[in-house]
């Protein structure tokens, strides 16, 4: 009987750690309060002399989530793997569950989304086998309902999962998890065409993180706010929030937020028809966008010259190091005739003075590639956001123009949107990688269709996309985007009549280094009719492949091609 209550109560507290730790909640509540520098102060002071092992792990994860938040993945990374570290001595499966629950929003965040389908899969084994807090589970069923609302586009699975997270977040009093809960619910709301309903969820969001000093959760929902009003056209009440948001993402310094919400400002004022007041905020966010790029770049610059003094000071160790040989083997030649101790050690002076000229040299011509490599990286990030900003320009004056045409015109002014936003996609996708002659054609062409989300959704048309991961060359992934957003366009122009059953559906597969690109609608207007779209087969030209199209059942267009990763 007494082991069994010792058992239980060991149990009880190992539940309720995160729960009842005053460190660890003192640091949450820095955390929301968007005070990062102070937490992460208050989280190293604590880490040098940590309570138990229990709490140096959160510690470690508490400091992941500040950087996490500051856009540090780096410094997320290693912490996160610190944690885990600690949890594998531990062998305690409770912060090993939590561990993963961190890294699904890890990769989620960054766009990985089969790193954190993973982690979410490693995760549901330990639940299976152990009891997990409340406080925990919470988490885990939220970052499901994100998945599946960013990843798998599921809203009903959505649904489910963000209420059992609300649920339990409830219990235990996670404000975190309370609000992104409710914050997905929303989402839903809204994706479904009901902007009234999200408009009410998003209130009490509002109120919820004032209440309870939740900054940056704060500044998000006003962007969802602020969205809403704007397409329920309560045009007056969006422009009075949206200067709100502008001025308390500005005051807590959140420059990405107040970049999103400036854009939402120049949209209200817009639509009210002040043209002065709207390309003002226009400019405005080509400024806030330009000086956040430039932070980036900074940072980018800071890390470069640390690591040019880490190299620099290895060199000087190895320097040492052949020294400190030298006089080992000098000492050791004491036991040798005398005109064999002074050939050694002249040997080894001429080779100290080779070694010291060599390494001069070579450290200066460092020191030139150094400056020419920063001025190349300085000019291809200038050039990079120059770039972007006039793609991002294009992309809202044909929007602007796109709002006051109707019929065929509108059509064809979407269709150049598709093209342009396909290419503006490409240009991020590149942009962030490092290798720039690469790109995940996965990534790319989910964020193609997504460009067509208002447009399918405008015609009642579903879809069906399945792509395989693979990095290509940046010239085909373009002809991809392209030719992907010419059969759309085509399928939604010319393909159904009003009763067909509406679906599109795409697989591009890779299999020994060739790629399967298969596309089919179920229209009925062009059935057993010959058909051969001119821009297609242009396209299919400059990729030099050779196409089939049938017109049996439906359209479909399918090809293949030699394609390698070197």
């Amino acid at each position: 009987m007494k082991h069994t209550i010792a058992f239980l109560f060991l149990l009880f507290s190992l539940l309720s750690f995160s729960q009842n730790d005053s460190i660890i909640s003192y640091g949450q509540n820095l955390i929301y309060e968007n005070k990062l520098d102070d937490a992460i102060s208050f989280y190293n002071s604590h880490l040098t002399e940590p309570k138990s092992p229990e709490q140096k792990v959160k510690l470690l994860i508490g400091l992941a989530d500040i950087y996490k938040l500051k856009l540090d993945f780096k410094k997320t990374n290693h912490y996160l793997i610190e944690s885990y570290t600690e949890i594998e001595e531990l062998g305690n499966k409770q912060l090993k569950f939590l561990y993963h629950v961190k890294m699904i929003e890890f990769y989620r965040k960054r766009g990985l989304f089969k790193e954190a389908i993973e982690h979410q899969k490693n995760a549901e084994s330990i639940l299976k086998k152990n009891m997990i807090n409340k406080f925990d589970l919470s988490s885990y069923y939220n970052r499901r309902a994100s998945l599946f609302s960013q990843h798998f586009g599921n809203l009903d699975s959505v649904i489910v999962y963000a209420n059992k997270s609300l649920k339990l977040a409830e219990k235990v009093n996670h404000k975190d998890n309370i609000f992104y809960s409710k914050l997905e619910l929303a989402s839903v709301y809204e994706r479904r065409g009901d902007i009234k309903g999200a408009i009410l969820y998003f209130e009490d969001l509002l109120n919820y993180a004032n209440n309870n000093s939740l900054i940056q959760h704060q500044a998000d929902v006003y962007i969802n706010y602020t969205n809403a009003l704007i397409k329920d056209d309560q045009l007056e009440k969006a422009l009075q929030v949206s200067l709100e948001a502008t001025a308390f993402a500005k005051a807590n310094h959140l420059l990405f937020n107040e970049i999103i919400v400036t854009i939402n400002v120049y949209e209200t004022y817009k639509k009210l028809g002040n043209t002065e007041k709207a390309y003002d905020y226009l400019l405005n966010r080509i400024i806030l966008s330009e000086k956040y790029n430039k932070l980036e770049h900074d940072k980018f610059l800071f890390e470069l010259e640390e690591k040019y003094k880490l190299t620099e000071k290895e060199n000087e160790i190895k320097i040492n190091t052949l020294e400190i040989e030298n006089k080992n083997k000098a000492l050791a030649s004491n036991k040798i005739k005398l005109y064999v101790s002074i050939s050694l050690f002249l040997a080894a002076l001429i080779i100290t003075v080779l070694i010291a000229y060599f390494l001069k040299k070579e450290k200066r011509t460092n020191k030139q590639l150094k400056i020419l490599s920063e001025e190349n990286e300085f000019l291809l990030s200038e050039a990079n956001h120059r770039i972007n900003n006039n793609l991002q320009l294009v992309v809202i004056l044909i929007s602007d123009q796109l709002k006051n045409t109707k019929g065929q015109e509108r059509f064809e002014l979407k269709n150049i949107l598709t093209k342009v936003e396909a290419i503006s996609t490409l240009h991020k996708h590149l942009y962030k990688n490092k290798d720039k002659s690469k790109v995940d054609v996965a990534n790319y062409l989910n964020d193609v269709k997504v460009s067509f989300f208002e447009v399918f959704k405008e015609n009642d048309i579903q879809t069906d996309f399945k792509i395989d991961s693979v990095d290509i060359s940046s010239d085909h992934a373009m002809y991809f985007g392209l030719l992907l957003s010419e059969l759309c366009i085509n399928s939604i122009k010319h393909a159904f009549d009003k009763e067909d059953r509406k679906t599109i559906n795409f697989r591009l597969t890779h299999k020994e280094n060739r790629m399967y690109f298969n596309y089919s609608d179920t229209g009925s207007r062009e059935k057993n009719k010959e058909v051969k779209p001119k821009l297609i087969d242009k396209i299919c030209r400059q990729l030099k492949i050779e196409y089939q199209i049938e017109t049996d059942n439906g359209f479909s267009f399918s090809f293949e091609k030699h394609i390698t990763n070197d």
